[in-house]
């Protein structure tokens, strides 16, 4: 089995390389961290699942971009939802993306069923410093994932 990868019953899981964007949406600037090892992923019928976390920031700059302080509440917050997350190593992360006031992360799930009770359990706790919440949706032909995964395509580095 080659280094690069991780065998996950019967899916080839490349390991994981983050590229980060500066872009935008619309008038607003976004910053984007994306796995590129996901553009060239061939086994994406094992991960039919997309899910959307959206947190909703509170300390803001004047661009709708976090404080250095909420960046620092954020990837906490990120961190304990994705220890969550991996512990079935049934999720792929995809993208993180930041902009206007909201910080949304991005996962290709196999299963939904161990990842929405995960976070279940995440909310019901009530202990969390930030509001968010998620979706989970079938998404066979990546289709949501394809905003992101595009940004590569535009990106120097991989052309």
């Amino acid at each position: 089995m080659p280094k690069m990868q991780q065998q996950l019953e019967g899916a080839m899981i490349p390991k994981p390389y983050y590229t980060l964007i500066d872009t935008s949406r619309g008038n607003d600037p976004a910053v984007v961290v994306v796995n590129s090892a996901l553009r060239a992923f061939e086994d994406r019928s094992a991960f039919p699942w997309h899910l959307k976390i959206i947190m909703t920031c509170k300390l803001v700059g004047a661009n709708g971009m976090p404080t250095s302080v909420e960046i620092k509440v954020l990837d906490k917050l990120e961190e304990e939802i994705y220890t969550v997350l991996r512990a079935g190593e049934n999720v792929m992360f995809l993208a993180r993306v930041t902009c206007r006031g909201t910080r949304e992360l991005l996962y290709r799930v196999r299963d939904p069923e161990p990842v929405n009770e995960a976070l279940q359990r995440l909310i019901a706790d009530n202990s969390q410093v930030r509001e968010w919440e998620y979706r989970i949706e079938q998404d066979q032909d990546w289709e949501l994932a394809a905003p992101e995964l595009t940004l590569l395509e535009r990106d120097g580095r991989f052309n």
